[in-house]
């Protein structure tokens, strides 16, 4: 068995570091949405999970408990929308070689 090319695996982990670095610039761009009690609350985050504009139907402001549920559920769907669109850029520059969750979890996400 030949023994592996240890400078051609730094080479190949340095340019996957490098395109991971580019990947989460990018993340910070992609925008994903999540909405409750049928567009009553929408809630809008970035591919680096964090909330962007939040928007309350001011119709429903007089129910505390209704609003603060609907936050909860439309952040939520948000944020779960852009973890995997988070994961699916990361695994289109990883190839394989990194497993998304792991690396979610590095840059402060949630991961899975």
């Amino acid at each position: 068995m030949a023994m592996p090319n240890f400078g051609d695996m730094m080479k190949q982990l340095q340019e996957a570091g490098s395109k991971m670095q580019d990947v989460q610039k990018q993340l910070e761009k992609l925008v994903s949405e999540g909405e409750a009690g049928g567009g009553m609350v929408k809630a809008k985050v970035n591919g680096r999970q964090k909330l962007l504009e939040l928007t309350i139907d001011p119709e429903i402001m007089d129910d505390v408990d209704m609003v603060q549920d609907l936050v909860v559920a439309a952040v939520n769907k948000a944020l779960d929308a852009s973890a995997q669109l988070a994961q699916n850029e990361i695994q289109k520059v990883a190839g394989g070689m990194i497993n998304p969750a792991d690396l979610m979890k590095h840059f402060g996400g949630q991961g899975q």
